[in-house]
């Protein structure tokens, strides 16, 4: 009789969410908010991406809330890993990266909304039922950019962020973190050769003449990406 009356309240959980994120305080606090609201349920947390695919395939969340860096892993790769994983889950970027170098791309990895840290937590929340109906959450930013029907696309532009590819990019900021070229390859799950091969194409693209060079720029960039 009493499961019968909370499947009939009109709070009832409905929406299941997963949360990812590597700070703990953050990450638990997003559990406590998500379960103030009557709508939503967190099936589960997750601190790195291991855990996080695990958890996806096993509590099929509806929604996935999740940072689109986890440790000092680019999540790029990650949303294409989930939506393969599970081709029906809804991912939320929820982050301070900046939206101008990382929103189109993570809607083009399969992200459903690109959220940040410094709006109101409410902002995150309609988003969560807004990618849970079907629809998309999209940045200020965005509404620069033009879509096809193939997705989002850049206008062309002669910025750093325009000129590289999602990997190009990937590699050009663990470079600037900086690691060591063994450590990325391991960090992407390539070769050390791919990852020479990537450097030389971001320095052909930059007109960079050293690995110096590379280095100084990508760390100056990081830097200032990193406010």
């Amino acid at each position: 009789m009493r499961e019968m009356i909370e499947a009939h309240h009109p709070c009832s959980p409905r929406l299941t969410v997963a949360i990812a994120d590597e700070c703990p305080a953050l990450r638990e606090g997003l559990v406590r908010l998500v379960a103030d609201e009557c709508d939503l349920a967190v099936v589960d947390s997750a601190a790195t991406p291991t855990e996080l695919k695990a958890m996806v395939l096993r509590r099929s969340p509806q929604v996935v809330v999740m940072d689109l860096m986890l440790g000092e892993t680019d999540g790029l790769a990650l949303i294409k890993e989930l939506g393969a994983l599970a081709p029906d889950v809804r991912i939320v970027i929820f982050t301070l990266e900046p939206e101008d170098v990382y929103a189109l791309r993570a809607f083009r990895a399969g992200a459903r909304a690109f959220i940040s840290k410094r709006d109101a937590v409410s902002s995150l929340f309609r988003a969560v039922r807004e990618v849970a109906g079907g629809g998309l959450v999209v940045p200020a930013i965005v509404s620069s950019l033009m879509f096809t029907d193939h997705g989002p696309v850049c206008r062309a532009g002669d910025g750093i962020d325009a000129q590289l590819t999602d990997r190009e990019l990937q590699v050009f900021r663990l470079v600037g973190l900086p690691l060591p070229t063994r450590v990325i390859a391991e960090r992407l799950g390539v070769s050390v050769k791919t990852v020479e091969s990537h450097r030389e194409n971001i320095k052909n693209k930059l007109s960079l003449n050293s690995h110096r060079e590379l280095l100084a720029c990508a760390s100056t960039w990081l830097r200032k990406r990193s406010g």
